[in-house]
């Protein structure tokens, strides 16, 4: 399951706070900073968001409100940093920390540096490409201090009908239907001198970021154990509660405490092991569906394509032509 920090939701509900709307009617109560948010919580905030206010480019809208501070500590080791060029080295190593969604990829191509976001867990939608190619644009003009434009944006989804809204925003021509969310900035602007205000402050934040990572991976390490026993689970027989606590010689309620310390439910670890295990089936055998749906702990295939679609955002069938036309 892919988080995001808290803090960083804390955008949307300023956005539409500041839109005269009562945010915690919409989308819940405010989550608590310092925790984190599962993906498919966080993409349902968004389209609430989106659906309330009506605003066909809500993911824009959204990141225009973007300031430093949704990013934490980490927001103010960026803008600490000696340059736009140091600062994006350091958000690709601290990224985990604000979202594991799909990180930026960064490198040179001639004058213009190219940052992408390739779709290794599948592509997460309009409104999430419209806030996280805002707020990258929005970040590198607050950390540069001055005016900054991409020479060229991508984005995956269609062409929408209010183009020049996308155009206006980022300040350059805007493709559409291409394989990946990409911004491109001429290198020149880049790596200006960013005034250092507290060098001290700087290697305190970056101590503290880097305690975090440490703290996040042992933290992975133990949701990646379990998720490594629920899968032998699922070759033998039913997974529950009880038998992934009994593969850790302990009771089902201790079990139950170790997975809420890591900010996890038994349903949401199995329904990720089930993900996981499913796309491998379907993208390296020839097992039939209702042979897949069986070994993935499905006794009907229908449940297993409904929440297949629930995962990928369409069905088993859809999902193995479109990799196994990506392979040829």
């Amino acid at each position: 399951m892919r988080c995001i920090d808290a803090t960083y939701s804390h955008l949307l509900f300023d956005h539409l706070t500041s839109r005269g709307i009562a945010a915690e009617n919409v989308l819940g109560k405010m989550p608590k900073a310092g925790s984190r948010i599962a993906e498919d919580r966080w993409k349902e905030m968004l389209e609430k968001g989106a659906s309330t206010v009506r605003d066909s480019a809500f993911g824009l809208s959204v990141a225009n409100h973007f300031s430093l501070r949704y990013l934490g500590p980490v927001g103010y080791l960026l803008l600490s940093s000696n340059n736009v060029m140091d600062a994006l080295a350091k958000g690709q190593r601290y990224h985990v920390l604000i979202s594991e969604m799909n990180p930026v990829k960064a490198h040179i191509d001639a004058d213009h540096l190219v940052l992408s976001w390739p779709l290794e867990h599948g592509w997460s939608g309009q409104l999430w490409d419209e806030l996280g190619l805002g707020t990258t644009l929005k970040l590198i003009q607050a950390i540069n201090q001055k005016p900054v434009f991409p020479s060229s944006v991508e984005f995956v989804g269609p062409t929408p009908a209010n183009r020049a809204l996308y155009e206006q925003f980022f300040g350059c021509d805007v493709l559409f239907d291409q394989a990946m969310p990409k911004l491109v900035f001429p290198v020149r602007n880049l790596f200006s001198p960013i005034p250092k205000t507290d060098p001290y402050l700087h290697d305190i934040l970056d101590n503290q970021a880097q305690q975090q990572l440490r703290k996040l991976t042992l933290e992975n390490e133990e949701i990646g154990l379990y998720r490594k026993q629920l899968l032998q689970i699922l070759t033998r027989e039913p997974p529950s509660l009880e038998k992934l606590a009994a593969e850790n010689g302990i009771s089902a309620r201790s079990m139950q405490r170790r997975l809420r310390a890591q900010r996890i439910s038994f349903q949401s670890l199995l329904d990720q092991t089930r993900h996981t295990l499913a796309t491998n089936y379907l993208r390296e055998s020839r097992l039939g569906l209702s042979d897949i749906a069986g070994m993935v702990g499905y006794t009907e295939q229908s449940s297993f394509t409904r929440a297949f679609a629930r995962w990928e955002g369409m069905s088993p069938g859809k999902y193995r032509r479109q990799h196994h036309e990506d392979d040829r």
